[in-house]
C-alpha cells in the first residue's frame, strides 16, 4: 500500500527536459511506495514526463486532467 505526500510539485514552470528533471530529483527524495503527484502542462509535457518516469521503472498515471495542466501520480517502484 503507497504512502501519500501531501505535496504537489509545480512543474508548470519547466520546459524539456528540466520537467522531467525536476521529476526526477523529487521522487528521489520519497521512500519506495510513497507517491508524488506533479502538475505539468499540458500537452507534450504530460507524455514527456509520463514516458521518462515509467522508463526509469515508476509506477505513473494521469490523476486529473484541468483547464491548463495534468496531474500525474507517481508511486516510486525503485
Amino acid at each position: 500500500m503507497s504512502t501519500v505526500v501531501e505535496n504537489r510539485v509545480d512543474l508548470t514552470l519547466y520546459g524539456c527536459p528540466m520537467h522531467y528533471i525536476k521529476a526526477r530529483e523529487a521522487i528521489r527524495s520519497i521512500d519506495i511506495g510513497e507517491q508524488l503527484l506533479f502538475q505539468v502542462n499540458n500537452g507534450d509535457a504530460v507524455d514527456d514526463v509520463l514516458k521518462s518516469l515509467r522508463h526509469d521503472g515508476q509506477r505513473c498515471e494521469i490523476s486529473a486532467k484541468e483547464t491548463v495542466s495534468t496531474i500525474i501520480k507517481v508511486i516510486k517502484i525503485l
